[in-house]
């Protein structure tokens, strides 16, 4: 993979159209984040109104020769949108600016490629980004050769960049035939979830909500975190303990971003699918963002898209400990049904694991259970299924008061054990 040595000079260009869905300011901010998130220096951000677009630059010609003096001026390396550009507006605009340009997309998918750690994650990654180049080649047989080094040209890395159109396309099938054994393989893998009636809970939310963290502190895992966006790309999953002897597993998953490109969702649909199959999703909301609504509604939008917005959702408010008293009181009263915690700072996570506990295993049947001496070979099924709430011993039986799904039980007095529901 191409790793640069220097760090790119970018300006950065967003177009108002006039239906923006956020903020200008807000959008710009994001914009910056993202791009740093790269690793690029910003020089400069440009906002251009435009209530048409232009079918051969997207912007007017005059901005275009501004924006080109700029680069020309302040030595910058790259220009990039923050909108998606065809790969005729694409070519033209470099061929203005004489600097590399790319667009939204594009960029993500770079940030993308630095955080690509596993083999299923950079398959993913390669596969959106050659579905992404393919339209963009000038003809039959053009190598991409003179793209450069820097951001947008990392991932497949320039041998793999430099195919034609028929081996870009044999290449595509390719990925696609190996991320469809993935998805078997991880079909294989729920399927032996559920027959151990394993329940899965999935991190979803905002890029930088604090998944991660909050993965590391539930399940004292050591995923990486950090400040910048994207960090978590691949599917990580790991258990956790809750009452008793019951475990759930939880796994985190890539963060989302407002108007993420279809494109990414469909390539990364064997990460994404698991969501599917999850009895709860935890959505993780940084509550400590001023902007925090939009970025919660901006996930839900996404989870829509998904169709995943009537499965069991818990919104879990994190970074309290950023807030003082007042705002948490005023937070946690305008959402009764969330819980509020701090990942980092390891507050609230018991009441968190308790409305978990309540929403996945709200079926469980309290009951008591003789054991007799004779029968202690159902021991080992009682700790691995039941909750056990207390014990106690006579000389000629033990007595187990436990919860536990009706299925259990029936199996415990089909072994011939006296089973009470209380």
């Amino acid at each position: 993979m191409h790793e640069t040595n220097f760090s790119e000079k970018a300006l950065l260009v967003l177009v108002d159209d006039g239906h923006l869905r956020w903020p200008v300011e807000v959008i710009a901010a994001e914009f910056k984040h993202l791009v740093a998130s790269a690793g690029i220096d910003v020089v400069d951000l440009c906002i251009v109104k435009r209530r048409e677009f232009s079918p051969s630059l997207y912007i007017g010609t005059g901005k275009a020769d501004e924006i080109s003096q700029f680069v020309k001026e302040a030595e910058v390396d790259v220009v990039i949108f923050n909108n998606d550009l065809k790969a005729s507006q694409q070519r033209n605009l470099e061929e203005v600016f004489q600097v590399k340009t790319i667009d939204r997309t594009q960029l993500i998918l770079d940030i993308f490629a630095l955080h690509a750690r596993t083999q299923e994650g950079k398959l993913q990654v390669e596969l959106a980004q050659l579905n992404y180049l393919l339209p963009r080649l000038k003809g039959k047989g053009v190598m991409l050769s003179g793209l450069g080094a820097g951001i947008g040209t990392r991932g497949p890395g320039e041998t793999k960049l430099e195919l034609d159109r028929r081996k870009i396309d044999e290449r595509i099938t390719r990925l696609e035939s190996d991320l469809n054994s993935v998805s078997r393989s991880r079909e294989t893998m729920r399927k032996k979830r559920r027959k151990e009636k394993i329940k899965l809970c999935s991190l979803v939310g905002y890029t930088s909500a604090g998944k991660s963290t909050l993965f590391n502190a539930l399940t004292q895992g050591e995923e990486k975190t950090a400040a910048t966006l994207f960090t978590t790309l691949d599917t990580v999953t790991n258990f956790f303990m809750m009452h008793g002897n019951l475990k759930v597993l939880i796994g985190d998953t890539v963060g989302f971003i407002h108007d993420l490109p279809p494109g990414l969702i469909e390539s990364f649909k064997a990460t994404l699918e698991e969501l599917e199959y999850a009895d709860l999703l935890l959505h993780v909301v940084d509550c400590a963002d001023k902007e925090y609504e939009r970025l919660l509604h901006a996930v839900e939008d996404i989870l829509k898209d998904l169709k995943l917005e009537k499965k069991p959702i818990l919104r879990v408010f994190n970074k309290v400990d950023l807030l003082d008293q007042a705002d948490r009181n005023n937070l946690q009263r305008e959402w009764p049904e969330a819980v509020m915690v701090s990942a980092k700072e390891n507050i609230n996570l018991r009441s968190l694991q308790e409305k978990i506990y309540q929403i996945v295993f709200g079926d469980l049947k309290e009951a008591t259970v003789t054991v007799p001496f004779t029968g202690m070979d159902s021991l080992d099924y009682i700790h691995k299924n039941c909750e056990i709430i207390k014990t106690d011993h006579t000389d000629k039986a033990s007595l187990y008061w436990v919860k536990a799904k009706i299925e259990h039980l029936d199996h415990l007095r089909k072994k011939g054990l006296i089973v009470r529901e209380i």
